[in-house]
């Protein structure tokens, strides 16, 4: 009998060891200016302070896990997250109220929470202030969402690549959306000179020169994740309070990765989980870093150069530098995956053929989930990452359907060839 796994098995992939790895080295201060247990505590206290916020499921796949041989697979469910889809929403609007926060409280030379800012007493103030990022869509709708509750414009730059569904999905929180003729990369430099003309203070997930703090002020936020899950874990009967032995995650600039990584190594130290950084192949710019040992663009497509990948949200050429900073000594691996599996793995958790719960993931989503079905069908690769039966893997199922037209094409398409 045919396995359900086979299209997995037969899938290329390339795993490279971080040559820079050293899970003996202690979590130190520079780092701890990015991110740490205590200011990624104060993310957790104020995001979950705002209203709608529920903890997101964690889910189990039992039937997945046995098939793999692995006593539990877990995803971390953001797709509900809000009601934005994405765990975009935990950062780029906490990052647009600190700005905010540290304006109208500059201004007035008081402390103004969020409660406060969210009732629109100081509307004279916060209507005066225009944020401004680029995004492939969930980034710039979390941008443009925390603008609306706090009081302020949004101008949204957006990659010719971008689709009109992720564009009208900004545009329902009253932001500009400019579309550009240009790559991602491209558009986050636009982005950035036109809010340096126009004095609007730009929200980006990725960091550059001195543009530090706002980029690691998203990076707590997306934190959040981790804290839920770990107490999630520890409370949970069926979970036994053990943590996950591996955490397989996705990134683009490495936000979101770096934002895990940091936190479990500043929380447990050597004893945190095997970290492993996943990648598409042709938008690989972590691969390409760990491989030359320095912040390196992404190659792209083997032909033609081209950046370009279908998982829309990880579609970055160029990694974040302070994101670079944790994953170039805290990430334990780092992973790539072909494109050509992405519709599979979406189906794989629409209409699983186990009996598993039914899970809406998004093309952003899935690249932990195919990397980890990959590996764990090689037994070489296996024993590199230290996979056994013991093993509890997490995910993050990053998105929802953002895009519906693509993920119904996605999911429908004849994958039997």
């Amino acid at each position: 009998m045919k396995s359900p796994l086979s299209l997995w098995i037969k899938s290329q992939f390339s795993l490279l060891p971080n040559p820079d790895a050293d899970r003996s080295q202690k979590y130190g201060n520079e780092l701890r200016k990015i991110l740490s247990k205590e200011n990624c505590k104060e993310a957790y206290q104020e995001i979950q302070s705002w209203p709608d916020y529920k903890i997101s499921d964690l889910i189990s796949l039992p039937e997945l896990a046995r098939t793999l041989n692995f006593v539990d697979i877990s995803f971390k469910d953001e797709s509900k997250r809000f009601n934005l889809g994405s765990f975009k929403s935990l950062g780029g609007a906490y990052a647009v109220f600190k700005h905010i926060q540290n304006i109208v409280s500059t201004k007035t030379d008081k402390y103004i929470s969020s409660d406060v800012l969210r009732t629109g007493q100081y509307q004279d103030i916060t209507s005066q202030i225009t944020v401004t990022t680029a995004t492939d869509g969930n980034h710039g709708r979390s941008v443009a969402w925390g603008a609306k509750l706090f009081g302020c414009s949004a101008t949204i730059y957006v990659p010719a690549s971008c689709s009109q569904e992720r564009i009208d999905a900004i545009k329902e929180f009253d932001a500009e959306v400019i579309q550009t003729d240009l790559s991602y990369d491209d558009t986050v430099r636009l982005c950035a000179n036109f809010a340096q003309q126009n004095n609007h203070q730009v929200i980006s997930d990725t960091s550059w020169n001195e543009y530090i703090e706002i980029p690691a002020q998203i990076m707590r936020g997306y934190s959040l994740i981790a804290q839920e899950a770990i107490l999630e874990y520890f409370t949970r009967a069926f979970r036994k309070a053990i943590p996950p032995s591996h955490v397989f995650i996705q990134a683009g600039v490495g936000g979101l990765a770096a934002a895990i990584t940091g936190y479990l190594w500043d929380l447990m130290a050597e004893k945190r989980p095997i970290i492993v950084v996943v990648e598409p192949e042709n938008a690989a710019c972590l691969y390409a870093s760990a491989a030359e040992g320095i912040l390196t663009k992404a190659s792209g497509d083997k032909e033609t150069g081209e950046v370009h990948t279908i998982m829309a949200g990880l579609d970055c050429g160029e990694a974040s530098p302070i994101a670079w900073k944790i994953l170039s000594k805290g990430a334990d691996f780092f992973m790539t995956v072909p494109d050509d599996i992405t519709g599979p793995t979406m189906k794989l958790l629409a209409k699983s053929p186990f009996t598993d719960p039914t899970i809406i993931a998004g093309e952003s989503s899935i690249a932990g989930l195919a990397a980890l079905i990959m590996a764990a069908s090689h037994d070489e690769t296996r024993q590199a990452l230290g996979l056994s039966p013991d093993s509890r893997i997490l995910l993050i199922n990053s998105e929802g359907a953002m895009d519906q037209t693509l993920y119904q094409k996605l999911v429908t398409e004849d994958q039997s060839q």
